[in-house]
């Protein structure tokens, strides 16, 4: 069995976006409109493809890519394979993907290639939680990392009951203060990014481009892929959180708040209506996002109790980096030709650092 490869751009929205609603290990990151969205970003080129089977063109598999220009290749959701392969099948495709990734690399002179699977894609939720890292298969180095996701399947009692009570006292707090919360609009898009931009200068980190969330309205919160919710005291917003929403699983996708919003707790509010509006929608996962359970001071420390206070549980996040060990060749100018594989790489992750 041959495959090929053809651009994203080359295929029709609808006929991407099938093969992405019927395939278990693809979810809101290979969509077809995340491709452009993430585009958007400085310096990130989409350049995501299809493998197919040369002989019928059926579709094997998609990944999704994006040239960080000059640096490395990420790809946000990793592979996403047909149902329908059989497990020799699937081996065939992936050794495809392995030595097209490889190609890649060099094709745009790139040390590294960055994958991360979606850990909301339905082969990766829940009891279908695979024990091993299934990067591992395209001969990447392991670089899991970890995630807190709430299970919604037992109702909004139980996982009311779940969450610390830092969360449920922060969530009493912003009722008690007349925070409310409403659905976002098309023209909430302004105020959301007004509050972004202050969310960021807080931090001194540079804001993403507006045409980013622009996106994100415009192609997901339109089409019911995303969940953006406002919270607002004496009828002005103070907060605004966005969750994708895809294949009844969500995610804590961007969120932004004023000073205000932060002192009145309307963060953690948003997150609990968010959770209700899943649980009456049948939604079965909720991803609050990377878990740093190592840390002991500090942001990352802040961000972890913030996102393990919903009544999460620690999931594995499953990373992984392939090195363009062909590259070695013009960095150290033909001395490794000799060398272990172990041997380059080690010196490939010196120079990144």
């Amino acid at each position: 069995m041959g495959f090929k490869t053809i651009s994203y751009t080359s295929i029709s929205k609808d006929k991407w976006d099938a093969f992405c609603h019927e395939s278990d290990e693809a979810w809101l990151w290979h969509l077809y409109d995340f491709q452009d969205a993430l585009g958007t970003w400085i310096y990130y080129e989409p350049i995501s493809v299809a493998i197919l089977d040369e002989a019928t063109d059926k579709f094997m598999a998609i990944i999704p890519l994006h040239l960080v220009k000059g640096i490395r290749i990420d790809s946000l959701g990793s592979y996403a394979t047909a149902n329908s392969l059989k497990p020799k099948q699937k081996k065939s495709v992936l050794f495809f993907i392995e030595e097209y990734l490889n190609e890649l690399a060099c094709t745009h002179s790139v040390a590294e290639i960055n994958l991360s699977l979606a850990p909301m894609a339905p082969a990766y939720t829940g009891e279908f939680c695979p024990r091993v890292n299934p990067l591992l298969l395209l001969g990447c180095e392991n670089t899991l990392t970890q995630t807190w996701v709430v299970d919604l399947r037992d109702g909004k009692t139980a996982v009311w009951n779940r969450m610390e009570g830092r969360a449920r006292t922060a969530i009493r707090k912003a009722e008690k203060n007349g925070v409310t919360v409403r659905h976002a609009l098309p023209n909430d898009l302004d105020t959301y990014y007004s509050l972004h931009c202050q969310t960021y200068n807080r931090t001194g980190v540079s804001p993403h481009p507006k045409r980013y969330f622009n996106a994100i309205w415009t192609n997901f919160l339109s089409t019911g892929r995303a969940l953006v919710l406002v919270a607002e005291h004496e009828e002005k917003p103070v907060a605004m959180e966005n969750f994708g929403v895809v294949k009844k699983n969500g995610i804590y996708w961007t969120g932004a708040s004023s000073d205000k919003g932060l002192n009145l707790e309307a963060n953690s509010l948003l997150q609990w209506h968010a959770i209700m509006w899943m649980i009456d929608h049948g939604f079965f996962f909720y991803e609050t996002g990377e878990a740093f359970p190592q840390a002991r001071s500090g942001k990352e420390k802040g961000l972890n109790d913030f996102k393990r206070s919903f009544g999460g549980v620690i999931y594995p996040c499953y990373r992984g980096k392939l090195y363009n060990l062909t590259l070695n060749n013009k960095l150290f100018k033909g001395t490794l030709m000799d060398t272990s594989p172990r041997t380059v790489i080690a010196r490939l992750k010196g120079m990144l650092r």
